[in-house]
Order: structure tokens, then C-alpha cells, then sequence
């Protein structure tokens, strides 16, 4: 085996302990509640199945949380199964304070909890059990009704999020040749955009690995936008970084142990000396990689491409 990044007991380093359970791939989902004609919603990876018959499933809420005395004292709950494209629900309801549905399109589900609209899944619950488990209280519910649409489930992993796609190892291969009449489906653009993405993350995180810049693509990529957002708060951060709160301060914590950021005693985050010039390193070698990615693309693609990309960013509000 080879020798591990992190390792210890978890009271000695929390924020290491909580980077190895990032490991672990989940889903994400937002479990809403409705108590007293008020509704509340929370961010959740804490989701499983317990049981089909009866049918249980459970998820925990931190003491904490604002959103704590409703979700104790409810006697429903429904869990929303996010779909790929809803990385901006999932941050909308992983901040605290109110008017979280303002705007947003829902139904009312057993016991009046909001169904969000576009999920990949929903489950309507009654409040079964709940049982004490450190700094978070489970909750266990009783599947009343169910409901899965034909979406891909947003995932979330190693502190960011991600898409599912298919193993290369499980794919399987067929000599039947498609029926001459059969016509492929294409895919989105928006398919298209993530599976690309997705390749060329992969490819410049292996590259930076190699070239020994020591940087995962997220860290990079909060060290970029703190370079151009210098002395921003790490909330005021967080529409650049797509990823929540929580996500985004395990990140900020590494870089900070790394020396890389700085922050005052107001929350502003600045780059220190190493990290202006790390971030600039990975920026050149970026460049470099891209240049060997696309060769072979015409120029005039390329040009293309990027205009419709930062047509596409300068839209995204």
C-alpha cells in the first residue's frame, strides 16, 4: 500500500477528518419540513435507505443549525433527491437565514413539505424515530410516497460536485449493430459542456500532480479566485467556487496550512507570497496544457468556442 496523505485520530485534525470523509461519494439532497405553515429547507449528503419493508430512511441535522427546532419537532419531512443541474439549489439551501423558497417552484408533499420541481427523486415522509449521534441528531422517516423522474442525480465528492458517468471497466460492449431506422439521441449542450469539462479537469489535475504543483483542481481554483478577488470574504467567495460553505472552508483551511492564504481578523482572504506565485505557476501550466489538449483544433474554433463560453458566464445571472 502506498503511504496514506492524511492520517491520524480525528480529534488531533478535524479538517483532515473531514477531507477522508469526502472520499466517500454521495448524493446530495435537500430535506425540506413545513411547521406551523412555515416552510424550512436544509442541504444534505447525510441521506440513506434503512429498510424496504417497512420502508425507512434516515438523514442527521446538526444541533446547531438554525433550521434544528423545526426538523425535531416535525412531523414530516421530504427529502429531494437534487439532479445535475441544480448546483445552485443546493447552495441556496446550504446557507443559513430565511426566504430560501422565494421564487423557487414546488408542491406541497405529505405533512405540507415542499417537493421541489426538477429533482431526480423525492420521498415524502412521516417522522418515525429520532436517536442522538454526537453533534447531530438522526432522523429516521417512513416513506409515505416516492417519486423518480428521469434525471441524473447531482453528486457530491472529495468537496466538490460532480456528475455521474459511466465506468469504462462497465460498459458493455455488444456486436449487434444498431437497427438501420434507430437514430441516437444527441446530447445536450449541456451534456456536452459537463463531460468536457469533466475530461479536461481530470487531465490538468493529473498533469499538475506530475509536474509536482501539489494542488487539487479545487484548490486551484479557490487560489485563482481569490487572485481576482483579492481581501473578498470566503462567503462573498463562494458564488465563483461552486461549492457550499462548508465545502469551500475545508478547502480554505488546507491552502491556509499550506501558507498558501491568508486571513485577517475580518474574514477578508488574501494570497500570501507563495500562493501568488503557486497560483501563477499553475496558471502558465494550464496554458501550456491546453495548448497541447486542443492542438489540432483551427484557431478559429477555439475563438469561437471561447466567445460562446464567456457569453455563456456573462448570462449565468
Amino acid at each position: 500500500m502506498t503511504k496514506p496523505v492524511e492520517e491520524g485520530h480525528p480529534s488531533d485534525d478535524l479538517s483532515g477528518f473531514r477531507r477522508s470523509l469526502g472520499e466517500f461519494a454521495t448524493g446530495v439532497t435537500v430535506i425540506t419540513t413545513c411547521v406551523d405553515g412555515v416552510c424550512y429547507g436544509m442541504t444534505s449528503n447525510s441521506f440513506a435507505s434503512v429498510s424496504l419493508e417497512p420502508p425507512l430512511v434516515l438523514w442527521s441535522v446538526k444541533y446547531e443549525s438554525q433550521s434544528f427546532p423545526a426538523f425535531r419537532d416535525c412531523s414530516h419531512f421530504a427529502v429531494n433527491v437534487l439532479a445535475d443541474d441544480q448546483v445552485d439549489l443546493s447552495q441556496n439551501f446550504a446557507r443559513s437565514g430565511p426566504d430560501k423558497f422565494d421564487g423557487l417552484a414546488y408542491r406541497d408533499g405529505a405533512g405540507k413539505c415542499p417537493v421541489l420541481a426538477g429533482i431526480a427523486a423525492s420521498f415524502e415522509c412521516s417522522l418515525s424515530e429520532i436517536h442522538p449521534g454526537g453533534d447531530h441528531l438522526i432522523l429516521v422517516g417512513q416513506v409515505e410516497r416516492y417519486a423518480r423522474y428521469d434525471r441524473q442525480p447531482l453528486l457530491f465528492a472529495k468537496g466538490r460536485y460532480a456528475i455521474a458517468a459511466d465506468h469504462p471497466e462497465t460498459r458493455v460492449a455488444t456486436d449487434a449493430a444498431p437497427a438501420a431506422t434507430e437514430v441516437p439521441e444527441a446530447p445536450t449542450l449541456a451534456q456536452l459542456l459537463g463531460r468536457a469539462y469533466g475530461t479536461v479537469a481530470h487531465r490538468l489535475e493529473q498533469s499538475r500532480k506530475t509536474a509536482g504543483l501539489g494542488l487539487t483542481l479545487m484548490q486551484a481554483r479557490l487560489l485563482k479566485t481569490v487572485q481576482t478577488y483579492p481581501d473578498s470574504t470566503l462567503q462573498d467567495l463562494l458564488p465563483e467556487i461552486f461549492l457550499d460553505f462548508n465545502a469551500s472552508q475545508n478547502i480554505l483551511e488546507s491552502l491556509e496550512a499550506l501558507d498558501l492564504l491568508a486571513i485577517d481578523e475580518a474574514g477578508r482572504v488574501r494570497l500570501t507570497e507563495a500562493g501568488e506565485d503557486r497560483i501563477n505557476a499553475v496558471v502558465e501550466h494550464t496554458r501550456t496544457n491546453e495548448q497541447d489538449l486542443f492542438k489540432g483544433v483551427p484557431k478559429e474554433d477555439l475563438a469561437a468556442m471561447q466567445r460562446v463560453l464567456e457569453r455563456v458566464v456573462g448570462n449565468r445571472g
